[in-house]
């Protein structure tokens, strides 16, 4: 429970209460550390410091447990605390060490604070010759969770190796079923229906501008506002919005042709000309507004605000899409460190103990 003078009483009565163990192995620091009571964790080990002796019957340490029940506050205590440097690569029965185990059980948070510390080896196997990176690749199932998703990438993002020598039971995983076509056609379809509607809609908005047309004259045909910076603006959007989404449609059709690295290459490609067509086709419409309303000085400026307000928030959610936060360049690794922190908050990771501090 955490309650941290209960166990100063009963360890003031009986120090041996410390190293006895319960039904299914634990020793009380076993049990504090599942249940993320640090306070606790620091009194036990005062009594009694051998904690790499401290094994469940699982032959897991308090680091092993931490990992597999998600706790970040007991994972940062042992990693910032001199001394317990000896449990931080340990290995389980199974062969399994803390970053294994945190993988396992899908604790990206956990597996980005495990790979960021300089005192993990990243590419320890376990009994069946898996890395972490392995591990994750072998339990992730075809519709895996994004939580599954964020822990792969914090692994790829640190650099864990794969091990060649696996054994091919263990290589043919539902990772490689993932990596086939078939689980991208749904998403290419999808993006192709997207960019063909949507295309249908700037070209559209092309020939319906803002204002009209001038209906006699020597500028007959010729659009009202030709002469206004706005309009010039306009113009300028939705053109680029109609060409793109052209492009991308094209590129997704390269990628029916079968080959996954095609299809792979089409889909990178087609998703960030897909952000700037969907930016340039916002701010047509927002322009377009503008333009029909320019004469009512206050409710122009009113939507030119809201139209950059949600555009602003628009691309800060299309940037998490586009951003390579699996790359294993430092560089790339420190810029993308707090998006991936974000992505972690936003898909509700909190809830799930990552976050107990």
């Amino acid at each position: 429970m955490g309650y941290l003078e209960g166990v100063r009483n009963l360890l003031g009565k009986n120090t041996s209460t410390a190293i006895e163990r319960d039904k299914v192995g634990f020793f009380p620091i076993h049990m504090a550390s599942a249940k993320g009571h640090v306070h606790v964790i620091q009194e036990l080990l005062q009594h009694w410091p051998y904690v790499e002796e401290m094994q469940n019957s699982k032959g897991q340490n308090i680091l092993h447990v931490a990992a597999t029940s998600g706790k970040l506050n007991v994972i940062k205590y042992i990693l910032e605390t001199p001394g317990l440097e000896s449990l931080i690569n340990e290995r389980d029965k199974d062969g399994n060490t803390p970053l294994h185990l945190a993988t396992m059980h899908w604790h990206p948070k956990l597996v980005s604070a495990l790979t960021w510390d300089k005192k993990v080896d990243l590419r320890l196997v376990n009994n069946d010759g898996l890395t972490a990176l392995d591990n994750a690749e072998c339990y992730m199932e075809n519709s895996s969770t994004f939580r599954q998703r964020l822990t792969w990438t914090a692994l790829k993002a640190a650099g864990v190796p794969r091990n060649p020598n696996a054994s091919a039971k263990k290589q043919v995983s539902n990772w490689s079923e993932l990596q086939s076509t078939d689980n991208y056609k749904d998403r290419v379809n999808t993006l192709l229906l997207v960019s063909t509607l949507v295309a249908t809609v700037t070209f559209a908005a092309g020939f319906t501008i803002p204002g009209g047309y001038n209906s006699s004259g020597e500028d007959q045909g010729m659009a009202t506002m030709i002469s206004n910076n706005v309009f010039h603006a306009f113009i300028f959007c939705n053109t680029i919005a109609m060409f793109s989404f052209i492009f991308v449609a094209v590129t997704l059709i390269w990628a029916q042709l079968g080959d996954i690295r095609l299809v792979l290459i089409a889909l990178r490609a087609a998703l960030l000309l897909l952000g700037v067509a969907l930016a340039t086709m916002s701010l047509a419409f927002l322009f377009g507004i503008y333009l029909v309303v320019s004469k009512l000085s206050w409710l122009a400026n009113a939507i030119m605000i809201m139209g950059l307000v949600f555009l602003v928030a628009f691309l800060s959610l299309y940037f998490f899409l586009c951003f390579p936060m699996s790359s294993s360049n430092r560089i790339m690794r420190y810029i993308s460190y707090y998006p991936f922190c974000l992505m972690l908050v936003v898909t509700g990771s909190a809830a799930d103990n990552d976050f107990e501090e």
